[in-house]
C-alpha cells in the first residue's frame, strides 16, 4: 500500500479544520457559560483526539505505509464525525451540549484506537 501524499494532505487539512470547527462550534454551544475553568477544559476534551493525531502524523514518519494510511483514515474520520455531530447539535439542538461535548471526544478516541489496533494487526512484521 503506498503512502498518498494526496492523502497526507488531505488529512492534515481536515484535521485542522475539524479542530477549528470543533473549537468555535463548541464555544457557540457554551455561550452562556461563566466558568473560565469549564471552558478551558472541555476546549482540552475536545481538542485532544485532534492533537493526539497531529502528534501521530510528525511521528509517523518511519511507521510502515499501511500503518500511515489508517493515520491518515483516522484523522478525516474524527475530524468528519467531530464536525458532523457539532454542526447537527448546533443546527437542531437537542441532546445537552456537555453531554454531545463530553461523548463525541470519547468516541473519537475510541475510533483512534480502533484504527491503531487494526493497523497493528495487519501490518507487516519487520
Amino acid at each position: 500500500m503506498a503512502d498518498s501524499s494526496g492523502l497526507r494532505r488531505s488529512a492534515r487539512a481536515a484535521l485542522a479544520a475539524g479542530a477549528a470547527g470543533s473549537v468555535v462550534l463548541m464555544m457557540r454551544a457554551g455561550a452562556r457559560q461563566r466558568s473560565i475553568l469549564l471552558i478551558l477544559l472541555f476546549t482540552g476534551w475536545v481538542l485532544s483526539p485532534f492533537l493526539a493525531l497531529a502528534l501521530a502524523n510528525v511521528l509517523a514518519r518511519g511507521w510502515q505505509p499501511s500503518t500511515r494510511t489508517a493515520l491518515y483514515g483516522a484523522m478525516l474520520g474524527v475530524s468528519f464525525i467531530s464536525l458532523s455531530i457539532y454542526g447537527l447539535h448546533a443546527m437542531l439542538g437537542g441532546a445537552k451540549a456537555g453531554f454531545i461535548y463530553l461523548v463525541v471526544p470519547a468516541a473519537c478516541w475510541l475510533l483512534i484506537g480502533m484504527a491503531a489496533a487494526t493497523a497493528a494487526f495487519v501490518s507487516p512484521r519487520r
